[in-house]
């Protein structure tokens, strides 16, 4: 039996050379196709969309290096905040088509907005309700919470400024500043009301300890504050009446309850009068001023009589005439504009501390 075999060396060799050549050619082929088949690509660095974006599937990649995407202009859901994925097909250069999922992240980063006025405006006898004011909203479609931040007192005239503060539910916030201003309701017209209108009006704040002094306008009201002294109204238990009276008796010195003398006197009520703080002894030199009392201005201290340093007391003396109203009444605030004095206070170790530092007698040694 005959075996195959090569009837030259030259013959094996070609084929053997043949032969390889054939192995090589196929392996290329296997590369290539394996090529064509592959995809290749980089996913963005940043998978992170704002809520409500307009965003496609494109944007996942920061690059295909290898094949195509069938649907490269498909909207991603960005509607709802959360981990989301999305199921991709990628078309090889060899048209085999390849699933990719890939996960992407909704966030919220855009603060609320706010609507409202930029300056409010309320009064001392009103609720102040300063959020019903303003209106917030969020791109999650969600109500933002809305909070005041600033400190400011409802019950006190004066201008404030707060901030409106709008937070959404992924911490997002925005600040409106906000002009607060709180007024005192108007006076009550009656309280000024007198047939034979003097020159002035009188409002003791019984709660401030503040004397606040009008002067009757051209348009014929009190709608001009001409002098604000700060005072001691009656100590608790023996309270300065409240009402409206009419001033009547002056007095240049009027002795007083409790064995002392009051300077620059007048008569608001009955027992009740304007004074200075009371001296021990009547007449001048006005050098044995009650000098413990005199440090109480601005608190309730006297026994029902309006107290004040000399030089207030002598121009109410001077210039308040017979028959002027005097309104007193209590209010844990003051009228717009109207700030509460400052209390001289004596050192108790002065030697001038027998002196009303306002008195102004030429002998005043604090003068």
């Amino acid at each position: 039996m005959k075996r195959f075999g090569f009837k030259t060396k030259k013959a094996k060799i070609i084929f053997f050379s043949i032969l390889g050549a054939l192995f090589v050619a196929s392996s290329v082929v296997a590369v290539v196709l394996l090529t064509l088949a592959k995809i290749d690509y980089v996913l963005a660095d940043n998978l992170n969309y704002e809520l409500k974006a307009e965003a496609s599937v494109v944007t996942l990649f920061a690059e295909i290096r290898a094949g195509t995407l069938e649907t490269p202009d498909e909207t991603l859901d960005t509607s709802e905040l959360g981990e989301k994925t999305k199921e991709i097909i990628i078309i090889s250069p060899l048209g085999t088509k390849q699933d990719v999922v890939v996960t992407y992240n909704v966030t919220d980063g855009t603060p609320p907005t706010i609507t409202g006025d930029e300056e409010l405006t309320f009064r001392t006898d009103e609720s102040v309700d300063i959020l019903s004011h303003y209106l917030a909203e969020d791109n999650s479609g969600q109500t933002p919470e809305l909070s005041v931040v600033g400190e400011y007192d409802s019950g006190v005239a004066g201008e404030y400024t707060i901030n409106v503060v709008a937070k959404d539910a992924s911490g997002n916030e925005t600040v409106k500043e906000v002009k607060l201003v709180i007024t005192e309701p108007p006076r009550p017209v009656q309280a000024v009301a007198s047939a034979n209108k003097t020159p002035y009006y009188i409002e003791v704040n019984r709660q401030q300890n503040v004397v606040i002094v009008y002067a009757l306008g051209r348009d014929g009201e009190y709608s001009n504050i001409a002098k604000v002294f700060v005072a001691s109204t009656g100590a608790p238990g023996s309270e300065t009446p409240l009402g409206t009276f009419t001033a009547t008796n002056h007095y240049e010195t009027l002795y007083l309850v409790g064995d002392v003398w009051g300077h620059w006197t007048v008569r608001i009520n009955g027992p009740y009068f304007f004074h200075s703080v009371p001296y021990y002894t009547k007449g001048a030199p006005w050098d044995n001023l009650e000098y413990l009392e005199y440090n109480k201005l601005g608190n309730g201290a006297s026994a029902g009589c309006v107290r004040l340093a000399a030089a207030d007391a002598k121009w109410i003396y001077d210039n308040i005439d017979y028959g002027t109203t005097v309104h007193i009444y209590d209010s844990d605030t003051l009228p717009s504009g109207v700030v509460k004095p400052s209390a001289i206070k004596i050192d108790e170790n002065s030697p001038n501390r027998g002196w009303d530092p306002t008195d102004p007698d030429p002998e005043n040694p604090w003068h």
